[in-house]
């Protein structure tokens, strides 16, 4: 009677650990409106699972989420403070589950990574290491007990694409973390996880997430058009926009892609079908921000509204100064230069310099001098992909005009090697790039590194993989603190996928 004991009894025990780590639909459900920044239908569902059973670890792992999302969309430092201690409790409760679950630390490593993540955002860099340290070992084990578990990717993914990435200057924190990784390797895995989701009911919650964390990488990380239009086209899947303002981070991410490809009118369409003032979804006013760029860019009129509402509302740490900047240029491009200087001067009053946006800001705001409107005009159409439009400012002066001022003519260069880039004239680009390098290396200006960079992408385009190399090298190399950490990062990147060749 006791022949088949053996074999019970694991299905028996496998029962039991399934219990504390039950990924079910109400989960599943909480979870697709935790990332939708529906946290009060999320909660609600939470809770009434921790009622039905309340055995399930899930959904405290899920509840943390909420956590992670507040803090990364709000940036409030004092919430931040404020909320350090619920990551105790989170891991306290998951670490009372069974450890044969993969989702034993799968659950304990997504916590601490993205809190890991949150004190890296907030400054405190020893924990952020310490954090992601541990939550890279227990992925790391988790994969070696569980290959064949898809979340493992996803983690896995964020980390070795991030840490392929991070600039000379943070090095010290990946030795300290010690943690190797590319950021192709990441994509790749991130990659894996988006195809299983798209196909297998089972993975289908982590669908909107994977594609979120692969745009976020490709946007940063990567000048990779052809993934970018591959994720456009999978945003666009009527899966994914089944109502307007249902997704909020995947209408950033279709924005997102939209102003980096040049599509500034398909931008602007998907960010006015989210309501930021909405009651359903927790407030996400960067995309304010960002629909004000993007109107900006196409010199509407109303574009001020968009960082008036932004400054107004947001009370986090980051964009503040590029607001102001931005904010500044609409009345300039109106000939109001009272409330230019107006705005311009709240740029060195407000804000923070973490992210090279608003370095950028602060560093034109210290050097007093009023940009040159023919030149600003012709670089707002041109991130917005109004290339004719741009061309013809440009060429409404000549080269003499813009004597005035050594950044000026370095600019006029500079604008018309991208315009000609994007437009297709290679040859003319190459020249333009060229010229501004030679002209702007000894400058502070950003210009001649990121001429370097261009120039990089479009020789690795051609193939030419030696002078790819050394000219991501160069753009590397320059001494300019204009959107240094950007440069360097695409640099580094470009030189990760040409290694070899």
């Amino acid at each position: 009677m006791f022949k088949h004991f053996p074999v019970i009894y694991f299905l028996l025990t496998c029962a039991v650990c399934n219990a504390n780590y039950d990924f079910n639909d109400p989960c599943k459900k909480a979870y697709q409106s935790i990332v939708n920044l529906q946290f009060d239908a999320g909660k609600t569902l939470l809770e009434n699972e921790k009622k039905v059973h309340p055995e399930n670890l899930i959904p405290y792992y899920i509840e943390n989420y909420i956590d992670f999302l507040s803090l990364a969309i709000c940036e409030e430092r004092e919430k931040y403070k404020t909320l350090q201690s619920d990551e105790n409790n989170c891991l306290a409760k998951l670490e009372e589950g069974d450890q044969a679950s993969p989702y034993y630390r799968y659950c304990l490593a997504e916590v601490k990574m993205q809190w890991g993540f949150l004190r890296l955002k907030f400054g405190d860099y020893l924990s952020a290491a310490w954090e992601l340290n541990k939550a890279f070992n227990l992925l790391q084990k988790n994969s070696e007990l569980f290959p064949a578990f898809i979340p493992n990717h996803k983690g896995l993914g964020v980390l070795h694409a991030m840490i392929g990435a991070v600039p000379e200057e943070y090095k010290w924190i990946t030795n300290i973390i010690g943690i190797r990784g590319t950021i192709k390797q990441g994509i790749d895995e991130l990659s894996i996880v988006l195809n299983v989701a798209s196909k297998q009911k089972e993975y289908d919650y982590l669908k909107t997430e994977s594609i979120f964390l692969l745009t976020f990488l490709e946007l940063n990380l990567l000048n990779n058009s052809d993934d970018l239009n591959k994720i456009s086209a999978l945003l666009k899947d009527p899966s994914f926009i089944t109502s307007p303002g249902e997704k909020p981070l995947v209408l950033y991410a279709t924005a997102s892609i939209a102003l980096k490809s040049g599509k500034n009118d398909e931008a602007i369409a998907a960010l006015q079908q989210f309501n930021t003032s909405s009651e359903s979804y927790f407030p996400f006013f960067y995309l304010d921000y960002l629909t004000g760029v993007a109107k900006l860019n196409r010199m509407d009129k109303d574009a001020y509204k968009y960082f008036f509402r932004f400054l107004i509302n947001f009370k986090g740490i980051n964009y503040i100064k590029a607001a102001y900047q931005k904010l500044s240029w609409c009345y300039l491009l109106n000939d109001d230069l009272q409330n230019y200087k107006k705005y311009n001067a709240y740029v060195i009053k407000q804000g923070s310099t973490l992210v090279d946006e608003d370095k950028q800001a602060l560093s034109d705001a210290k050097r007093n001098e009023t940009p040159n409107v023919q030149l600003l005009k012709a670089r707002l159409l041109f991130d917005g992909g109004y290339y004719p439009q741009a061309m013809t400012v440009m060429l409404q002066k000549k080269p003499s005009d813009f004597l005035k001022t050594d950044k000026d003519l370095l600019e006029f260069t500079y604008r018309l090697a991208r315009i000609h880039h994007q437009s297709g004239n290679i040859v003319s680009a190459i020249s333009y790039y060229q010229l501004t390098i030679k002209n702007g290396t000894d400058k502070p200006y950003y210009f001649a590194a990121n001429s370097a960079l261009n120039l990089g992408l479009i020789y690795e385009l051609q193939g030419k993989y030696s002078l790819a190399r050394t000219c991501f090298t160069q753009a590397m190399s320059f001494k300019n603190t204009e959107y240094k950490n950007s440069i360097e990062l695409k640099a580094k990147a470009g030189l990760n996928r040409i290694a070899g060749k």
